[in-house]
């Protein structure tokens, strides 16, 4: 981090608003001694270099009062880490009457990448997503291209941002993206456009992602992703729904525009018990009308309005009482022989089963 350019930033911001200031600090090979051939792991073995990164996130920490440190592995250096990290979050609770507000966010890998210890920081999971919902809060770090400027790196689109943002919120994660600059800090084009369409999709959606929490299920629909790191491309369609509550109110998200205009939602069907699942208005983000509905034992089926094709997703605000998720059965259809005999399984019409995927 620039020194001046944060003060900058920090005297600029005002009283009218709070900057959150984050630090990324990478403490590999960075710190790797360059006469020393065995100290060659992702993290340096030399106390004179832990040292050093500790001097250095201690400086930041003393006059830039970061709310965000993030270290590219787990906690470094045992109880040097955990020395700095414990007095990280005792400054910041100092700063705020006594509230924890700071966020320390670290990796969960295998011995001599650091430690990590569920609860004691907010895990990271680079490039990837969990399979479920997890019960601690955590981040997906990713980049809509190279993690620097490449300019023989092929953007992402933004239907790929979109639809991987909510399905880590209805996890119970964050989205840390990285935005990719040119060496003289400016956008191509191609970014500017993909900010514009993701302010564009805020505008109308932000309510479903902003202040929520999980429900009960993350979602539904034909695609079950793999948890982990460096799993990231999805081939989402309307058929994958994802869930996000507020208070009361529980939002549904189509990954696309839902064919024929019906959203179908299996996990609001009607119950044998009258009091479950009862179904009041539901609203169209975007739109001042409430939507037409049935509710079957089946599923609750919502019309849309006619048009939208092209959007990137579609976003119901819900509202009932008893709102429970239904397991819908389990049901295979068989595979038949084509006109010549032979058995085949395209690749976009296959699923995966199993809590062990």
């Amino acid at each position: 981090v620039n020194r001046q350019l944060l003060c900058a930033i920090q005297s600029g911001v005002g009283t009218e608003c709070r900057l959150v200031a984050g630090q990324w600090r990478s403490v590999a090979r960075w710190f790797k001694l360059s006469n020393d051939a065995a100290d060659d792991k992702w993290y340096t073995t030399s106390a004179t270099w832990q040292q050093e990164w500790f001097n250095r996130i201690n400086d930041l920490m003393e006059h830039y009062q970061p709310d965000f440190l993030y270290s590219d592995g787990g906690l470094p250096f045992g109880e040097v880490g955990r020395t700095l990290v414990a007095d990280f979050y005792n400054r910041n609770m100092a700063a705020h009457g006594g509230k924890l507000e700071a966020v320390y966010t670290c990796k969960s890998f295998n011995a001599g990448t650091g430690e990590f210890r569920a609860g004691s920081c907010v895990q990271d999971v680079e490039r990837g997503v969990m399979p479920g919902i997890n019960p601690l809060p955590w981040q997906t770090d990713t980049s809509v291209g190279d993690w620097f400027y490449n300019k023989h790196w092929k953007y992402q689109p933004i239907d790929w941002t979109v639809h991987l943002l909510v399905d880590i919120v209805s996890k119970n994660g964050n989205l840390l993206l990285n935005v990719v600059l040119r060496p003289d800090g400016t956008l191509d084009p191609e970014v500017e456009t993909m900010l514009g369409q993701l302010h564009g999709w805020f505008a109308v959606n932000g309510e479903a992602i902003y202040g929520t929490r999980p429900w009960l299920v993350y979602g539904e629909g034909p695609l079950r992703v793999k948890g982990g790191a460096f799993k990231e491309d999805f081939n989402f369609s309307a058929k994958d729904i994802r869930f996000t509550t507020k208070g009361k109110t529980l939002y549904a998200i189509a990954l696309g525009w839902p064919a024929e205009n019906k959203f179908v939602i299996r996990a609001l069907a009607k119950t044998g018990d009258a009091e479950r699942n009862k179904i009041k208005p539901i609203e169209l983000l975007g739109e001042k009308c409430e939507l037409k509905f049935t509710q079957t034992a089946d599923a609750l089926t919502v019309e849309l309005p006619v048009g939208k094709p092209g959007a990137l997703t579609c976003a119901l605000r819900i509202t009932g009482s008893n709102l429970q998720p239904v397991t819908p059965p389990t049901t295979s259809s068989a595979i038949l022989p084509d006109a010549n005999g032979n058995l085949c399984l395209p690749a976009k019409a296959a699923g995966l089963h199993g809590r062990q995927l």
